[in-house]
């Protein structure tokens, strides 16, 4: 058994959410991993009938999510390579169309008849914007087209549009019998939690359901009359918990399904993903969804009111499939990369993608405990522990989101960090996701229950002899970064820090980024004309005269969701103030560097963190 490699996450085998034929007797999935030597990753269809070995299916080399045909043996799948849609039989490929700007979803419909998300619009050399957002993190500038969905005749590669033009459309699903098709969309760009629910025929005659204020986010059908719906009324903003909600197609009725204080979806978190799909299904008189429940997201199913666990309730489910009385599902733990398994009176591991990787690798489980926060909330933490006598080196590492969690899902990032000798202390504290709405609620409160909760759990990992108080360090992304930030200018307590993606000042993030004009609004409170005072109070650079932690600065340089701009104005700021900094720039690479980047970028942004802990807290 050796230890976690850097490079290892080049290893593990991405697989993605299953999708069973009509008769449930053949699985195809999405599977890759990343390359090293292109510096790249590759994706196919994977496939084999339920209980033998997957084989490659397609091609690739970044082939998309499979949509099998109603009733038969053959599906369709988008190749992005080359911006096309392909068909594929058991015994070759076909190209249905290309699309110059690009499909990203795509569904056999019934017949000959799919439908699919189209990129439409024209490039400009000289840039003229009208409308927010103008970029978005990972697709670059977006002004110059929009999200259409159309209807494509499989056999002869013809298109036209279903729905209507300036729509922006969201998601999409045909009925069982192909008839009709629910799609979510935006009227206008710039009110993006404002979606409509729209019903059509193939051929683009639609109407909607209800008035377009609700935040919607999945659809899916329950035979051919009524929809099931996945989003929120927005009562509490962007933290309200997003149910499953039941309606007719004749009129918007939504009756929740779900009468529990947890969220529909799966945000934990992980750096070793092969995508995800987590539509609720309905099947033989239930629904089935996934559920956000603490450091969990298993399947649930939900009849007559009542839910309960499909399979086990300790994991991360990335995506299932039910057809024809068989459930399987795309899964992973804390120790264990995702495979697929299949649900009858056990859950059962249909594949072992990662079987020969785990068999030379040694993984621990993190020590779960639970503190009393100050206000009397218990707050849930993972600590990982290295090898050794406490007590360790220890990384204070903050989370995502906020609304996301640690917890029953692979982080490469975290073994590799703990077998270098780092405890992780890991904490799902205010605003975290899987707790209920109160507990996510720290809208206009950033930096105080937050931080505190963060804090106190920290002093319990000292107090417990777990983590040495000479040697802390804190590091962060995103929200994560935001934090570390905060932390940095409100605590001495740290002789390192490493802040990624981050933000540091709420007043420019708000017109320079993909949400800051309406995630701002919601969390931290107006906008910075009507509420600057507010902005700058929940702003890190406010208090960054405090700093005394030597801080590595990560960002990369098409990130849209937390501009570039951010780590420069922290970077300066600590270089006038004589703090020691570096700032590292990837170039090319946006907010999901961590996760999808370039894997030698990936890499080098493990070492640079690594280095930048051994000569702060082991010199």
């Amino acid at each position: 058994m050796r230890q976690i490699a850097v490079e290892d996450f080049c290893k593990i085998f991405l697989l993605g959410p299953p999708f069973l034929r009509g008769d449930g007797n053949f699985l195809a999935f999405r599977g890759g991993r990343a390359l090293l030597d292109s510096d790249s990753y590759e994706y196919r269809i994977w496939g084999a009938p339920i209980g033998s070995e997957p084989v490659p299916l397609t091609g690739g080399p970044k082939d998309w999510n499979p949509s099998w045909e109603p009733g038969g043996e053959r599906f369709i799948f988008i190749r992005k390579e080359e911006n096309s849609l392909i068909l594929w039989t058991p015994s070759e490929e076909y190209k249905v169309l290309q699309w110059e700007n690009g499909i990203e979803e795509v569904e056999w419909v019934s017949g000959k008849v799919a439908a699919a998300i189209m990129r439409e619009g024209k490039r400009d050399d000289v840039r003229t914007i009208r409308s927010i957002p103008f970029w978005e993190n990972g697709e670059g500038w977006t002004y110059w087209f929009t999200r259409r969905l159309y209807g494509i005749d499989l056999m002869t590669g013809e298109s036209w549009p279903i729905s209507a033009e300036g729509l922006e459309v969201l998601d999409f699903k045909a009925s069982p019998d192909g008839r009709r098709i629910a799609f979510l969309a935006l009227k206008d760009r710039e009110k993006p939690l404002n979606v409509s629910l729209f019903i059509s025929d193939l051929h683009g005659d639609a109407y909607e359901l209800g008035d377009g204020s609700w935040y919607l986010s999945r659809v899916s059908w329950k035979g051919d009359s009524r929809l099931g719906v996945v989003g929120h009324d927005k009562r509490r903003g962007l933290v309200t918990n997003r149910h499953l909600y039941e309606t007719p197609i004749d009129s918007w009725d939504p009756v929740d399904q779900i009468k529990v204080d947890r969220s529909v979806g799966n945000s934990l978190n992980s750096d070793v993903r092969g995508g995800m799909n987590l539509r609720p299904i309905w099947h033989e008189g239930s629904w089935y969804a996934v559920i956000h429940d603490g450091k969990s997201a298993p399947l649930f199913r939900l009849r007559d009111g009542n839910l309960e666990v499909v399979g086990r309730s300790d994991i991360s489910v990335e995506g299932f499939d039910v057809k024809n009385g068989r459930i399987v599902l795309t899964a992973m733990s804390f120790d264990r990369p995702s495979e697929i398994y299949v649900v009858d009176n056990e859950m059962r591991r249909l594949t072992g993608m990662n079987d020969g990787y785990l068999s030379r690798v040694k993984l621990k489980r993190a020590e779960e405990f639970v503190i009393k926060a100050s206000d009397g909330v218990d707050v849930e933490c993972l600590f990982l522990a290295p090898d050794g006598a406490p007590p360790y080196p220890t990384i204070l590492y903050v989370h995502g989101g906020p609304a996301t969690s640690f917890g029953n899902a692979f982080m490469h990032e975290l073994h590799f960090l703990n077998q270098n000798g780092y405890a992780l202390l890991l904490v799902n504290f205010r605003g975290s996701e899987g707790y209920g709405e109160d507990f996510r609620d720290i809208r206009e409160r950033y930096g105080e229950r937050d931080f505190l909760d963060l804090m106190e759990a920290l002093d319990e990992a000292i107090r417990r002899g777990y983590a040495d108080p000479n040697k802390l360090a804190v590091m962060g992304g995103s929200y994560g970064g935001f934090m570390t930030n905060w932390i940095i200018g409100h605590s001495d307590k740290f002789k390192a820090a490493v802040t990624m993606r981050s933000i540091c000042n709420w007043i420019s993030d708000y017109g320079t980024t993909d949400i800051g004009f309406y995630f701002n609004p919601d969390q931290i409170g107006g906008t910075p004309w009507d509420n600057f005072s507010k902005y700058w109070e929940k702003s890190p650079l406010a208090y960054v005269s405090n700093v005394r932690t030597p801080t590595l600065i990560l960002h990369s340089d098409e990130d849209y969701r937390c501009w570039l701009d951010q780590a420069l104005q922290l970077f300066t700021a600590l270089k006038v103030l004589g703090v020691e900094t570096e700032l590292v720039i990837f170039p090319g690479e946006n907010h999901d560097l961590s996760r999808s980047g370039k894997p030698k970028h990936r890499i080098e942004r493990l070492k640079r963190i690594l280095d930048w802990l051994d000569r702060h807290l082991k010199k």
